[in-house]
């Protein structure tokens, strides 16, 4: 790889590696918040959150690596092109294809990666994610103890004082409604409050139990004290009943390409129907196919011979990233649905996209014309321009008719 190359491929590294990470991260900041909201009734918080935010970073790589590939070869060209890099380079006779390959190698090695995210990393977080949601949720009996919190665990409302240490809380109080269970109630309805001095959570089987210590408490049956006790131990189980997460491989999304590729016939598990499993499949495949493409759309959308900087490349191909993936999973749900091969519609766009891109490039880098989106640009200005000149004569009648 001759200097020049070098000297290109390290800009798009530097780049395209910069807007995998800030794309990554504005992503992640809407998530958060929905993360927080979660694990804000866990027992280990902080543990929680990370697990699920470490799980969540392949799905969001697999959003932002196509748009960081694209936009990082438009603004790399675009630099080349407005400090007359470029221009020189033709003028030194070499070819916009030979300038293209280091954008090229960085989509061999993007769409490697993009096959190993979206194949195996993906689902597999995607499933620790869902896992670590339910547990957390599950498990949120442990919550109910936590110093100065009411908590609601089905019919019973908790609160808690200073926590102690081996896990212990104190002093407790808890408030709980029922409609005939109390001994002695009949077919009355009450509530029961027990205060304890100490309590303390422990799982037996898949079910929390909450053990009390010098525990007290009084029924009240249609609004008529019942009865009360005093005991040294008890315990309240039955505070939730706790259930296991589904088993991985119910959901196509939480599935390898491995096993996707595997159950292509749908003879390998029956809860994903056949064309859902293949539309999947075809869809990441495509995903991957498609960053070999992009350098040859994003290379004549960053093109701009002239000094004056052009943001329509940037404007053009966020809009042409976006309606293109959308397209991929509007096919992929038609092939999910039956109403078309699962591998028609998205192989086809892919095909599409494909002879778009042989074009646009080949006319850039051989046919030497204006840039693909000068045009574009131009139409924006004079666009501009009419609606200020409208503003302007809008205004000078306002000023002449107030004048009269």
């Amino acid at each position: 790889m001759g200097r020049l190359n070098r000297y290109i491929l390290k800009n798009a590294a530097v780049s395209i590696g910069g807007l995998v990470i800030f794309a990554c991260c504005v992503l992640l900041l809407e998530r958060l918040l929905r993360i927080f909201e979660i694990v804000t009734i866990s027992s280990n918080p902080g543990a929680d959150a990370s697990r699920m935010v470490v799980n969540l970073l392949p799905y969001y790589l697999g959003i932002a690596v196509p748009i960081a590939l694209l936009l990082g070869t438009i603004i790399t060209i675009d630099k080349l092109s407005k400090s007359s890099e470029l221009t020189a380079a033709l003028g030194a006779g070499v070819s916009l294809f030979h300038m293209t390959k280091p954008f090229i190698l960085l989509s061999i090695f993007l769409a490697g990666g993009t096959m190993f995210i979206e194949g195996y990393l993906q689902p597999i977080g995607r499933y620790q994610y869902r896992e670590t949601e339910h547990k957390v949720k599950q498990t949120s009996a442990t919550a109910a103890l936590r110093e100065g919190t009411f908590t609601t665990v089905g019919s019973r409302t908790f609160f808690a004082g200073t926590e102690g240490g081996d896990g212990a809380t104190g002093p407790i109080f808890i408030y709980e409604e029922a409609d005939g269970e109390f001994q002695g109630a009949g077919d009355g309805s009450g509530y029961r409050i027990t205060t304890a001095n100490i309590g303390k959570i422990t799982v037996s089987g898949n079910s929390p139990v909450l053990n009390l210590s010098e525990s007290r408490g009084f029924h009240v049956i249609d609004d008529e004290m019942s009865g009360q006790f005093s005991v040294k131990e008890t315990s309240i189980t039955g505070m939730i009943e706790a259930e296991a997460y589904q088993a991985r491989g119910e959901d196509e999304r939480e599935m390898t390409s491995g096993e996707l590729f595997a159950n292509r016939n749908g003879d390998v598990t029956q809860a994903i129907d056949k064309n859902t499993n293949n539309a999947t499949l075809h869809l990441r495949l495509s995903k991957a196919a498609l960053l070999l493409i992009l350098p040859f759309i994003a290379v004549p959308f960053g093109l701009n011979y002239g000094r004056n900087p052009s943001s329509a490349g940037i404007f053009v191909g966020i809009v042409f990233l976006v309606s293109l993936q959308k397209a991929l999973e509007f096919a992929q749900s038609l092939g999910a649905a039956g109403k078309i091969p699962p591998w028609l519609g998205i192989w086809g766009i892919i095909i599409a996209v494909s002879i778009f891109a042989g074009l646009i490039f080949w006319k850039s880098a051989y046919k030497m014309g204006q840039p693909p989106l000068t045009s574009f640009s131009q139409w924006v200005g004079n666009v501009k321009t009419e609606m200020l000149d409208g503003l302007l004569s809008l205004t000078k009648r306002k000023h002449v008719s107030h004048d009269v």
